[in-house]
């Protein structure tokens, strides 16, 4: 992997203009130059994918150094296929472990249902910082502590400015700046929506039996156990009003106390986990966006399509759509075609994983105890053919 130093943060700006419409009209026959905003899953993809065929991409992040952020994550089977196109998949499963049987339990580890074989072939869990590592490797050059501060386009470009004042100008820039995307501002300003519940995570050197990928329900509360190797990745959610705080001193003993009497070995989990390396966020959305570009410029991942974490998908279509996205620019002639074509192919797979999140958040983050009962009666009693063919269109896709 190679890391740019951030001073100084950007070349400056190109105003020769020497890239132009008509040579956009023929895109099989160009290097164009591509700005990337955000260098995480999803821009970190888009860098890969866009310099295998052949283009020029300067990656900006905000960040003053690139490290390992963020605690665990379960890419299912598109995921991995989609890291295969990527030429990644080998090293991010070297560095994860298998999840071979998943199940979702009661708050006392009662099984209420088990995910079916076939939903699990090819999923590796992974430790997230494991996975950006396997990405930086591949994506090249990145340059760090770029603060963007806004984004524009003319007939020939378009353009990243930066807060001291330097910016990139490229033929194409492509927002995978995040769920609080300052790039979908120009293409199509939306507010994430709040998902009702807020998520903790930590990694845990206590480990679980091998492959365990598992949710355990309360009251509108979960907490999850994922094995990621030599370690336990956790999360854990709740109910509770949008904007609330805490301190990261107080974030173990909380959970602990929230948790207390869950079956085991969740207790032992959190105990052994870090007090300071505890993440807490609230869970947000977006509503389908009207489009996903404009002109030069054009959204990925969580800035176009932002999705809560309750079917494990967000990553995954992000790394989807750089893949499609980089094949779509050199498959068609025309820039505009392109887009439309990406959009086409990508939009009905991110309303999908939309749908499907927030159809099981619902049913996971009940809080009415009656409900509570009645949902565990009914998703005892699902048949395993309604889970394939629910989440099956979503991980067993894969990219042509």
């Amino acid at each position: 992997m190679q890391e740019s130093s951030p001073d100084p943060s950007l070349t400056q700006l190109d105003t020769q203009g020497d890239r132009n419409a008509h040579q956009l009209e023929h895109l099989a026959n160009c290097r164009l130059r591509m700005i990337v905003v955000g260098g995480g899953i999803g821009g970190l993809s888009a860098a890969i994918a866009l310099r295998r065929h052949g283009h020029e991409v300067v990656v900006l992040e905000r960040a003053p150094r690139l490290e390992s952020v963020g605690a665990g994550i379960t890419l299912f089977a598109n995921a991995m296929d989609a890291l295969g196109k990527l030429e990644v998949a080998d090293a991010v499963a070297a560095a994860g472990a298998p999840a071979t049987h998943s199940a979702i339990l009661t708050s006392d580890g009662r099984e209420l249902t088990k995910m079916p074989s076939d939903l699990l072939a090819g999923a590796v869990a992974v430790h997230r910082g494991d996975l950006q590592a396997a990405l930086q490797r591949a994506a090249g050059a990145i340059r760090v502590g770029a603060e963007i501060t806004s984004v524009d386009q003319s007939g020939d470009g378009a353009v990243a400015q930066a807060a001291d004042g330097t910016g990139e100008r490229g033929d194409l820039l492509i927002g995978a700046d995040g769920l609080w995307s300052l790039v979908r501002d120009r293409v199509a300003p939306a507010a994430p929506r709040y998902g009702g519940y807020v998520a903790w995570r930590g990694v845990s050197p206590v480990t679980v039996e091998s492959g365990r990928l598992s949710e355990s329900w309360g009251v509108g509360e979960r907490f999850g156990l994922v094995d990621i190797g030599s370690r336990t990745y956790w999360f854990a959610t709740a109910n509770v009003a949008e904007g609330e705080t805490d301190t990261s001193s107080e974030r173990k003993a909380q959970l602990m106390r929230r948790f207390r009497g869950w079956h085991r070995p969740i207790a032992a989990v959190l105990d052994a986990t870090p007090d300071n390396a505890i993440l807490r966020n609230d869970v947000y959305f977006l509503d389908p966006l009207p489009r996903w570009s404009k002109g030069r410029i054009v959204l990925l991942g969580d800035a176009a399509h932002a999705t809560t974490p309750g079917v494990g998908q967000g990553a995954a279509q992000a790394i989807e759509d750089a893949v499609v996205l980089a094949s779509e620019l050199a498959r068609q002639d025309r820039l505009a075609n392109a887009l439309a074509g990406y959009e086409t192919i990508r939009r009905p797979r991110a309303e999908l994983t939309l749908k499907l999140s927030r159809r099981a958040d619902r049913a996971a983050q009940l809080s009415s105890p009656l409900g509570w009962r009645l949902r565990n009666q009914l998703v005892r009693h699902t048949p395993e053919r309604v889970q394939l063919r629910q989440i099956g269109p979503l991980v067993h896709h894969r990219l042509q």
